[in-house]
């Protein structure tokens, strides 16, 4: 993927979220904050280690994005937000910034969903910066009183693989398409010859959400426990082949048995037939 074909992608993805945090940072501060695209101009040095925010999607769209705020920058926030001058950029100001950050995935998600469908969004505060600092997009925010602050956004692979796949779908299934052909090479010649693998069986799960717990909450389940899951009710139950998402559907029951109602089959499921 080159640079520019990498811009143009990651844009719309970078530009939604960058717009529902300016919203978010408006509310918990109770100034208006502008998101700009950053300036040509060089940021003034800073020595001090910045403060990083770590977001992990699943769903229709899958992989991990870092934003990153200079510590100084980060400081002045969580002085807007907490209505208290910060000496020394500590947890409770970390805390604060997270979650203004965590109020902007509502507003996020939404702008996102019509686009690239359901998705969830897990937050949290990072100990270092990404390995790969590539796929990256800035923005500035600033307020009535003059204060900048420039925002980093740094994608993984993943999830800008992701964003490519959803914008050019035709690619996408091409690629599967030439996968499978890859795959099945040795074993069948002819591509006619499909038919002969089209009765093996094949394991499918059914996922209603998933959690991550550490060893304590695990050491600590009882009989009785409830583990909250990160999906909505409302949200579709996904339908997977060996990791992977196939469809999504509606949970029914069947005689007894859990069931799975289509609504919607895999863009990759989707792709042509070989002729």
């Amino acid at each position: 993927m080159t640079t520019q074909t990498a811009d143009v992608i990651h844009q719309p993805f970078a530009s939604a979220f960058f717009n529902a945090l300016g919203k978010a940072m408006t509310v918990a501060s109770g100034t208006p904050w502008l998101i700009a695209a950053l300036p040509d101009a060089e940021l003034a040095p800073d020595q001090s280690e910045p403060v990083w925010i770590r977001l992990v999607l699943d769903g229709s769209l899958r992989g991990e994005f870092q934003i990153e705020f200079r510590r100084a920058e980060a400081a002045l926030l969580a002085s807007k937000f907490l209505r208290q001058a910060v000496d020394e950029f500590g947890a409770e100001h970390s805390e604060a910034l997270l979650k203004t950050v965590k109020t902007a995935i509502s507003e996020f998600r939404s702008a996102l969903e019509a686009e690239y469908g359901a998705f969830t969004v897990n937050t949290s505060l990072a100990s270092q910066a990404p390995s790969e600092l590539s796929n990256c997009a800035r923005m500035t925010a600033a307020d009535g009183e003059a204060n900048r602050v420039s925002i980093l956004m740094v994608l993984d692979p993943a999830l800008s693989e992701a964003l490519f796949v959803h914008s050019h779908p035709e690619s996408a299934a091409a690629s599967v398409v030439d996968a499978i052909k890859a795959a099945t090479a040795k074993v069948i010649p002819q591509p006619a010859n499909l038919n002969l693998v089209m009765d093996v069986e094949l394991n499918v799960t059914l996922r209603f959400g998933q959690r991550k717990l550490t060893l304590r909450e695990v050491l600590d389940l009882t009989s009785g426990s409830v583990v909250e899951l990160d999906r909505q009710v409302e949200e579709p139950v996904e339908l997977l082949l060996d990791g992977v998402v196939i469809a999504r559907g509606e949970a029914v029951v069947i005689d007894g048995n859990y069931g799975l109602r289509v609504t919607e089959v895999s863009r990759a499921v989707s792709a042509p037939a070989f002729h």
